[in-house]
């Protein structure tokens, strides 16, 4: 009607578009594919994990800044540093390793897979996801040994930090188990008959 202002956008002809037409782009742009996992994990995932992993190299970097000015200004190095920087980073790696690998951050031959038909993706899909599942098992295992003989010697960290080293080794069987999580994330897509790990647009060959 004259006056009224219109939201709906012409199309070439004159006419009017259908509101059904009007964003495909819109929603294609601003939607999320569905990964067919739960809201609660990739919220653990990206919110949680992600930001905390975050935190930890944030704090590796800061000390190592302290420590490289602290050498070359006051000439005095701190040995608790080194350490310190050495179990943040660990702990951060060990963390996200696990988000990571599900969303595809890692090297792998693109160029081959892209080529395979999507029957044949989907069986490697199975393979890798089951090989990664038994090494995480092993993993935790190890870690829990390992955290275990440690507590049972009383072992501490050899800088002045004098940490328990188990509560610093616990991140191995922590991180086993995250590890884990990312490939029955990708069992449970592949059980949905989903590729947990597409292609994305302009790899197919």
């Amino acid at each position: 009607m004259p006056g009224t202002d219109t939201l709906t956008p012409a199309s070439p002809h004159g006419h009017a578009a259908p509101p059904d037409a009007q964003a495909p782009d819109t929603q294609a742009a601003g939607a999320v594919q569905p990964r067919g996992l739960p809201g609660w994990w990739s919220f653990i995932e990206d919110r949680i994990l992600l930001n905390v992993a975050t935190i930890l190299m944030m704090a590796a970097i800061g000390i190592m800044f302290y420590e490289a000015s602290s050498r070359s200004l006051l000439s005095e190095s701190h040995w608790w540093a080194e350490e310190l920087v050495r179990f943040l980073v660990v702990w951060s790696v060990l963390l996200s390793l696990g988000v990571g690998t599900r969303h595809g951050h890692y090297i792998r031959m693109d160029l081959l897979l892209n080529m395979m038909p999507q029957g044949l993706r989907l069986a490697f899909s199975w393979l890798n996801s089951l090989i990664g599942l038994g090494f995480s098992v092993l993993l935790v295992v190890a870690g829990i040994q390992e955290v275990a003989h440690l507590h049972a010697i009383g072992m501490f960290t050899e800088s002045n930090l004098d940490l328990p080293l188990w509560m610093v080794r616990l991140v191995l069987p922590l991180g086993g188990v995250l590890y884990g999580f990312a490939f029955v994330g990708n069992i449970i897509l592949l059980l949905r008959g989903q590729d947990p790990d597409p292609p994305t647009e302009g790899e197919n060959l």
